[in-house]
């Protein structure tokens, strides 16, 4: 009897990109349903990986070049974590891999697995340049980011993908006793959030037409939540769930309203419908992409639009910024239109929407073909 093909699925970075990527572990399973797939991962960003099943082991690694944003926060050798390196290395090497998939064409992935003694790597093209001797796959353009993690393993394997999506194993949906849109107004990065003026604005409007609210945060978004507070001119109950919580909660809402976050992400991996806000990102890439969802961006004209959110050239003025309240609430009937109206919401208040518009200032994204 032959050996299992022994199989790495290589995803170390942040929440949202986790939820893609088992997009990728769901097609990688399904050409090849016979092998040992083990999933390499963030301990807790990597969440939606590790609890899937189309994985056979989990290897957790907070890899070091995936902390903060500037070079002093990742490569500064007093701060890298060698114990961390050694045990994921040792983990890694044990199971012995036949393959690697790299998806994110990072050199320093690459130097990495490179380093501890692994061949048969392949990868996404990126930007950046490529270690030789790494196979790489084009990166499609023009598609969803769970979608390039499909690609790649379709290229790959030489084998059709049929029905991969992104998924959270094991999120419990409740009927709550009222249905409630669910607000998450945090971001990993500040230029990605809408101000707190604007959120204080659209909370009081949301209470002022009897919408149920439950609005929620990370730890890190506390500051954050407290300039909402001054701002707002209703009192807020503001929650602090974890990540399982967090998961039937989104899965449990009306509707969602975020930036472009790991509730996004969360969202539309569940079907829930959702109203996303994005100024820097790339509205396609990673935005929304449910027929029910929306996108709303009003930065798409600017000549830095995407950037690569390492800084911003307009700090004084970001470009979510240009997000009218407006255009959220415009937004928000349109979705609750495709989906359900909210009983507590007078339908005069909520009037039908119009079909998906797109300009060049603001897009309320669909993509019900893909």
């Amino acid at each position: 009897m032959s050996a299992r093909e022994r199989i790495l699925f290589v995803e170390l970075w942040r929440l949202g990109d986790a939820v893609a990527a088992t997009a990728g572990l769901r097609a990688l399973r399904q050409v090849r349903p016979e092998a040992e797939i083990a999933v390499v991962a963030h301990p807790r960003h990597g969440d939606p990986l590790l609890r899937s099943p189309d994985a056979d082991r989990q290897i957790r690694f907070e890899a070091f070049w995936t902390r903060g944003r500037l070079p002093r926060d990742k490569y500064l050798p007093w701060t890298i974590n060698y114990g961390e390196l050694w045990r994921a290395a040792r983990s890694i090497r044990r199971f012995r891999p036949d393959h690697v998939l790299l998806f994110r064409g990072d050199i320093r992935e690459q130097l990495f697995f490179r380093s501890i003694g692994l061949r048969r790597i392949v990868d996404l093209k990126g930007v950046l340049p490529i270690l030789p001797g790494i196979r790489t796959n084009p990166r499609p353009s023009g598609v969803p980011r769970w979608q390039e993690y499909v690609s790649h393993v379709r290229e790959w394997a030489n084998v059709e993908v049929y029905g991969a999506r992104p998924m959270i194993p094991g999120a419990h949906r409740y009927i709550p006793p009222k249905p409630y849109v669910l607000l998450h107004p945090g971001a990993s990065w500040r230029y990605k959030q809408w101000n707190a003026n604007n959120v204080a604005a659209l909370i009081t409007w949301l209470d002022a037409h009897g919408f149920e609210l439950k609005i929620v945060a990370g730890v890190d978004d506390r500051m954050f939540v407290e300039a909402i507070r001054n701002a707002c001119e209703v009192e807020l109950a503001v929650e602090y769930p974890d990540l399982t919580e967090l998961y039937g909660l989104i899965a449990s809402a009306q509707v969602v309203i975020c930036n472009n976050s790991a509730p996004l992400h969360i969202a539309e991996a569940l079907g829930t419908p959702c109203v996303a806000l994005t100024g820097p990102s790339d509205p396609t890439r990673w935005g929304t992409y449910r027929p029910h969802s929306r996108t709303v961006i009003r930065s798409a004209d600017l000549p830095c639009h995407p950037c690569g959110e390492k800084r911003c050239v307009r700090p004084d003025a970001p470009c979510i910024d240009r997000i009218a309240v407006e255009d959220v609430i415009e937004a928000l009937r349109y979705t609750l239109s495709a989906a359900m109206p909210s009983p507590k919401t007078d339908q005069n208040q909520i009037p039908p929407a119009g079909p998906s518009r797109y300009t060049s200032n603001v897009a309320f994204t669909s993509s019900a073909s893909q």
